[in-house]
């Protein structure tokens, strides 16, 4: 893959930005990366490339995390994105994803707004799962397989569930490292996975290891007051970037 100097700098940094994030908080890596790297390379150049990454970063922290992980609440979080993920993969890309970037965008920003001010408010922000919520694994499983975009669903879940930062993360990270595989496998059925990323995985997976590094000294050092802080502030970055 014969890239200019500056793309291939730029992509090293939009990934380190982007694991970085995803080691703190446990979701963001690809969401937050992957529209700023479509400035440059193909969606399908760079997507698999960190899906693979992914497997590798969530592994490493959700074992780093294990003792913090609710297994029951995982499991019933997961079947619901493998039955989700099921549907993407049957539908496929039936959304326009310029459309469906800025419904997204929307959705992310004004659910993140809201939760800072219950939490900056000191109202209560519930960590009761309702009924309606169940969707959101769902949906984060459609969008993970059509898109590679269920981040922030699964992270407005998740959010709903727990406040600890530790449990969080760690639940997240083994949702990405179980569930990326399965989205991997249908690329290498459908002839998508190419020498190209070999190369194109060559050169990220160094910005991986320094996210993943530099990451897990942030989150040693920030209180959950903080932590959420940063998850929802990372949500509505991320909102942002959906609309480029």
């Amino acid at each position: 893959m014969n890239l200019p100097t500056y793309v291939m700098i730029y992509l090293f940094v939009f990934t380190f930005c982007g694991y970085t994030i995803q080691t703190v908080t446990g979701f963001g890596a690809v969401i937050f990366a992957l529209p700023l790297c479509m400035l440059f390379v193909d969606r399908l150049d760079v997507l698999p490339v960190f899906l693979i990454m992914s497997i590798y970063q969530s592994l490493n922290i959700a074992y780093k995390d294990r003792k913090f992980i609710d297994l029951i609440g995982f499991a019933k979080m997961f079947a619901l994105a493998i039955c989700g993920m099921i549907i993407g993969m049957m539908l496929g890309n039936i959304v326009p994803q310029n459309l469906l970037n800025i419904i997204l965008g929307i959705f992310i920003i004004l659910n993140s707004l809201y939760s800072l001010y219950l939490l900056y408010s000191n109202k209560q922000n519930s960590k009761e799962l309702k009924s309606y919520h169940y969707t959101y694994p769902i949906i984060s499983g459609m969008m993970q397989s059509s898109y590679g975009m269920g981040g922030p669903l699964i992270s407005m879940y998740m959010d709903k569930v727990t406040n600890n930062k530790n449990t969080y993360r760690g639940m997240l990270s083994l949702y990405w490292g179980l569930l990326n595989p399965f989205i991997i496998i249908g690329y290498f059925i459908r002839g998508q996975i190419t020498m190209n990323h070999f190369y194109m995985f060559l050169l990220l997976f160094p910005a991986v290891l320094l996210g993943l590094f530099i990451g897990n000294k942030v989150l040693i050092k920030i209180s959950v007051r903080k932590f959420q802080t940063f998850v929802y502030i990372m949500l509505i970055c991320i909102g942002i970037t959906l609309f480029i």
